[in-house]
């Protein structure tokens, strides 16, 4: 992979792409799910898979499509108090219809709301066959909820379809994969769920422009849980090929950037991942987290029976920003400039798995650096002529570049730059894989 940076064009590129999929609503199979893999479609070609409702996925079984008609609570006059066509926040996720009139005591147990939170709309589901349904709104509508008796009104329509994933494949010179996953179930929610679409988006289209990848990169984008399960179950043959990957979520805050490790915690993804936050960021601000077991889809790629070591690159964790699962999760909490900084973050990730590789020496001693123009005044403030003797010193084909930059605590890249230019004097060489 070339030694390139993302331009501006990426970060302009991806915020018209945020705005674009926002007011699409949204959920585990439906048009809107479709709908919004066409847009992207658009900006980064993809293979788009179809998976029919009612298919056995390992111990899952793909869902039908919900879409929703209309769904409205109205007053004693006939006002619309509460109507999903305003916000589609406003109706639980697969809900099922419903029609009549209620009294107040018989409809508030199917509201939701947040007490801490008076102005925001909670976002709720009932997957998988929970039979009831439930409005969503905030606790200052639920307050302006005058009188006795309410008209409700849901209609939707429940059916088959597809489970969709879209997919888009950049061959290596080697068929071992680099994955990267995202979500995009979730409606109306910019930073869990839209950011890591479109950070995974422009960085593959970013890495679609290289003319070298060693690694063949793969990324897919998915309803949460249900499209992990489903894609694993249906690619068992390329399974162990995958040498890790990232979940790219809630990254469009203002947050540091933040890496969850692998349920293994040193695997290879980890340590690239690591590194390239610590030694390739300009200094940004960063937090490094172990594995949990809760979390987004790491935890089906990281399960057992699969064990694909798996991280995530997040800003701030789901739950720990209070706009989490809310209306609140809106253009305005994410901006522009994190989304570009997280791409870069993911980028540098990428770039050190895919440069990585192990030089063993083809001198004897100490070589006569001036002989070969590569004589620098040694300083030992991890200078180029302090790499240049860590390049002397380690370059014994025992250890790869990484783990050399892991032992001295210098760039990966600068490491990596003078290498190359023991390279191509003839004083090191690669290790054959």
């Amino acid at each position: 992979m070339e030694p390139c940076a993302l331009d501006t064009s990426y970060r302009d590129d991806g915020w018209y792409l945020m705005e674009r999929l926002f007011p699409i609503h949204r959920t585990l199979v439906n048009r809107g799910y479709l709908q919004s893999l066409q847009i992207i479609n658009e900006t980064l070609p993809l293979t788009i898979k179809e998976y029919p409702s009612g298919d056995e996925v390992w111990d899952w079984i793909i869902p039908n499509a919900w879409d929703v008609k209309e769904a409205w609570i109205k007053d004693e006059n006939g006002n619309k108090v509460i109507d999903f066509a305003n916000n589609n926040l406003h109706l639980a996720a697969y809900s099922i219809p419903f029609s009549g009139v209620l009294s107040r005591e018989e409809l508030l147990p199917h509201i939701s709301y947040l007490e801490e939170l008076p102005d925001a709309i909670p976002f709720e589901y009932l997957y998988y066959g929970k039979n009831d349904w439930r409005f969503c709104m905030s606790k200052n509508q639920l307050e302006m909820l005058k009188g006795s008796h309410f008209e409700v009104k849901i209609e939707v329509d429940y059916y088959p379809s597809y489970l969709r994933i879209g997919e888009c494949l950049l061959p290596g010179e080697t068929d071992t994969e680099i994955l990267v996953t995202a979500y995009l179930c979730h409606p109306s929610m910019a930073n869990d769920s839209l950011s890591g679409v479109v950070v995974g988006t422009e960085v593959f289209r970013f890495l679609s422009r290289l003319k070298h990848r060693h690694y063949t990169y793969r990324f897919i984008i998915i309803p949460e849980t249900i499209g992990a399960i489903t894609f694993l179950a249906k690619h068992e043959e390329i399974l162990p090929r995958i040498r890790g990957g990232f979940v790219v979520t809630c990254c469009g805050d203002p947050g540091p950037l933040r890496y969850k490790k692998s349920y293994f915690g040193d695997a290879f993804v980890d340590r690239a991942a690591v590194h390239a936050l610590a030694h390739e960021m300009n200094g940004a601000d960063f937090v490094v987290e172990d594995f949990s077991p809760a979390g987004s889809d790491e935890r089906q790629f990281n399960a057992p029976g699969v064990r694909i070591p798996f991280g995530s690159l997040m800003r701030s964790r789901y739950e720990i920003y209070p706009e989490y699962h809310t209306s609140l999760d809106n253009l305005s909490l994410v901006r522009p400039e994190y989304l570009f900084e997280t791409m870069h973050a993911l980028v540098k990730m990428l770039y050190v798995i895919d440069n990585n590789t192990i030089f063993k020496n083809k001198f004897r001693g100490e070589p006569f650096l001036s002989k070969h123009g590569l004589h620098i005044p040694f300083k030992n403030d991890k200078g180029a002529g302090f790499l240049n003797q860590i390049i002397i010193h380690e370059t014994d084909g025992t250890k790869d570049v990484l783990q050399i930059a892991e032992k001295h605590a210098c760039s990966f890249y600068s490491l990596l730059e003078i290498s190359l230019a023991f390279e191509k004097a003839g004083l090191i060489e690669r290790k054959p894989s």
